[in-house]
């Protein structure tokens, strides 16, 4: 009789065992976001990014499935009056520095990550062959498209560009609204990553409506129009390019999170997305990495 009662309980605790490994490889995860690391001759800013690199790795911060940058990974690719070699490129060391983690990192191109030199204005107008010209360098030096999903566990993980249509004076260009609409239509979970920020429900007080930076439905109508009409399946939106902290809302159901600057404010703040499987669901928790 002992031997049963004891056969039996480890008959139960193996079942028990294996739903908990399932449930672990099924697991929710947390997504590291950065914005405006703007790595350039500074070292410290080097150093910020091994720091981040290290906890990373080492566990401390939990379960980090991959690691996002909303955009200004650079502050200008080389230093103006540089020889344009490998070794003068400030995206050649970010991306080095990068390649240290365990997990995956995935770049949204801001207007910084455009600036050949100091000496390039990102912030005025820019010609279609200038910015492909500046796309692909980046491709050869990350692997990373100009505008992509990230699918990871029957999510959608899209990083538009909001620099590709500066040509046409505006945020997105035609092709990449299309390539969006087509991969909304899958209906799956998503989150949304840029690097300009938007207008949402209640505007925080740096912007005003004629911002030339704020991303409206005045200048990008068919941007707004997908996300709404998508907005069920819209999980969060996340950007920086103003080196603030701001949480709001869209269509009074998105939640969209503006992310500080990683490279220049203090503590080097990031965003910790929790991903919750089970619920279809995101919880996002203000970090900084140094808390004193």
């Amino acid at each position: 009789m002992k031997n049963k009662i004891i056969n039996t309980l480890l008959i139960i605790l193996l079942v028990l065992s294996t739903i908990i490994s399932a449930q672990e490889q099924k697991g929710n995860f947390n997504i590291v976001v950065l914005s405006d690391v703007h790595i350039s001759n500074d070292q410290s800013k080097d150093k910020r990014l091994h720091d981040l690199i290290e906890k990373i790795n080492s566990e401390e911060i939990p379960n980090v499935k991959f690691v996002v940058v909303t955009g200004d990974f650079v502050s200008a690719v080389y230093s103006a009056g540089k020889e344009r070699i490998d070794e003068n490129s400030r995206l050649v060391k970010g991306i080095s520095i990068m390649n240290n983690l365990k997990v995956p990192y995935y770049i949204a191109l801001g207007n910084h990550d455009y600036k050949i030199d100091n000496d390039r204005d990102s912030d005025t107008y820019f010609p279609e062959s200038e910015i492909i010209e500046m796309e692909k360098l980046w491709m050869d030096v990350t692997g990373l498209d100009k505008y992509f999903v990230v699918e990871e566990s029957g999510w959608n993980f899209i990083f538009l560009n909001s620099m590709r249509g500066r040509y046409l004076h505006r945020a997105f260009d035609d092709k990449q609204m299309t390539w969006f609409e087509n991969v909304l239509k899958k209906e799956k979970p998503a989150v949304l990553f840029f690097h300009h920020p938007i207008e949402t429900d209640n505007l925080p007080k740096i912007f005003s409506k004629g911002h030339k930076d704020l991303i409206t439905p005045e200048n990008e109508p068919e941007f707004f129009e997908l996300v709404n009409k998508h907005k069920k399946n819209i999980k969060g939106i996340f950007f920086g390019h103003v080196h603030i902290w701001a949480k709001d809302v869209l269509y009074k159901t998105i939640p969209t999170y503006l992310t500080n600057s990683f490279g220049d404010e203090k503590g080097m703040p990031f965003n910790l997305l929790k991903i919750d499987l089970d619920k279809n669901q995101i919880k996002v928790e203000k970090f900084h990495l140094d808390k004193e």
